[in-house]
């Protein structure tokens, strides 16, 4: 039978080589909060044991997919395809029952499935949409800037998946003067938007060029480059990695 949301919670990782995992204990923090709307108790002590035996000998940069289902953690390792400027299309935003949409559950299947949506109109990107507006990127979180100069990233209750990545990103927007406001991605706002920035574990920061085809009417580089600026100093502060046991 296919996976249930409430048979499997994981999270994603950036390993690097000599640095370790990025941001483990903001990842193991939100993983706990999306099992609890799970009814998941995973194992919180074991889970860096299972990142470490996952990338024990690993030179190359990579994603590590941390999981646990049937009362164990399992973890799996890809390579990163990580692009600064994307072509992007929309489909339908996946729903499940209540508290169970915008957590990284079982049942995620869909993101395959929308990823080869993706590969077949040669896309980069996959917006979703529900109720006539964004709400989440299949594998990031998007952020526009408006008109006015104002940066919007969709409602947590419109049911995307909280984005680690935004989070280390606020205060460098704060500090450039682009704090950001929660609001609907609407078809309105996406028209009057100058620029749309994905950011994400597995994608970092990439600028979107079009969505369905169609370019930004005036596009602006300046949330690129202030997201870009934030991501890198987050990078390369010390205090976001994690070194493991297993790693080189």
């Amino acid at each position: 039978m296919p996976a249930g949301p409430r048979d499997a919670v994981f999270t994603t990782f950036l390993f690097q080589p000599g640095r370790g995992v990025a941001d483990l204990d903001l990842h193991l923090a939100r993983l706990e909060k999306h099992a609890t709307a799970l009814r998941l108790s995973p194992a919180l002590d074991g889970a860096q044991h299972a990142i470490e035996m996952a990338c024990q000998g690993r030179m190359e940069e990579g994603l590590v997919r941390l999981r646990w289902s049937d009362n164990a953690w399992s973890c799996t390792f890809r390579e990163r395809n990580a692009f600064t400027d994307v072509d992007a299309i929309t489909v339908p935003a996946p729903r499940w029952a209540g508290r169970i949409t915008g957590t990284k559950h079982g049942a995620w299947s869909w993101a395959s499935e929308a990823a080869a949506q993706g590969d077949a109109m040669g896309a980069d990107a996959v917006l979703l949409v529900h109720e006539h507006r964004i709400v989440d990127e299949r594998r990031s979180t998007p952020l526009l800037l408006d008109d006015d100069g104002v940066v919007w990233a969709a409602p947590e209750d419109d049911g995307g998946v909280d984005s680690i990545t935004l989070t280390t990103l606020m205060k460098g927007l704060s500090d450039a003067g682009l704090p950001l406001q929660r609001g609907h991605l609407n078809e309105r706002r996406v028209a009057r938007a100058t620029a749309m920035v994905l950011v994400g574990t597995g994608l970092g920061v990439a600028s979107v060029d079009t969505i369905d085809g169609v370019p930004f009417a005036s596009p602006s580089q300046r949330l690129f480059d202030v997201c870009s600026a934030a991501y890198t100093d987050h990078m390369n502060d010390s205090a976001t990695w994690t070194k493991l046991g297993g790693a080189p």
